[in-house]
């Protein structure tokens, strides 16, 4: 199961190796000054993304994404009714600003691919 649970020790890792004074010298030399910058911002999507899965996974709903206010963003649905979005709307009614949206290709957290993974091999693997 692809949660933040298991997510996690990957972005507290990553989180980590962007506070290295030795990941942040090379990085600086391979990529140039924007890489902090460019990883920092990865990262966030990252965390984002996750986050908007955990709580699609939580709630039983669904997740997509969608265009905002001209910033792409990731929403969780319930019902076919939008939730929350990360990153966050600094205001404005979510509603409202989805009320154009198809509603298709809303994806269920159980078939993202590592999910199915996980689900495939406890099927298929006896513990002994």
């Amino acid at each position: 199961m692809a949660t933040l649970r298991t997510v996690g020790p990957w972005l507290v890792w990553l989180t980590r190796l962007a506070k290295s004074r030795k990941f942040v010298k090379w990085l600086l030399a391979q990529v140039g000054p924007g890489a902090l910058t460019l990883f920092g911002a990865w990262l966030g999507r990252l965390r984002h993304r996750q986050i908007a899965i955990d709580e699609a996974d939580q709630i039983d709903g669904h997740f997509s994404a969608a265009i905002i206010d001209g910033e792409r963003r990731l929403v969780v649905w319930k019902d076919g009714e939008p939730i929350s979005t990360y990153p966050p709307l600094a205001s404005g009614d979510l509603k409202e600003k989805l009320r154009h949206h198809t509603r298709e290709g809303l994806k269920d957290p159980d078939e993202l691919l590592a999910k199915r993974a996980v689900r495939w091999v406890g099927n298929h693997i006896r513990r002994k």
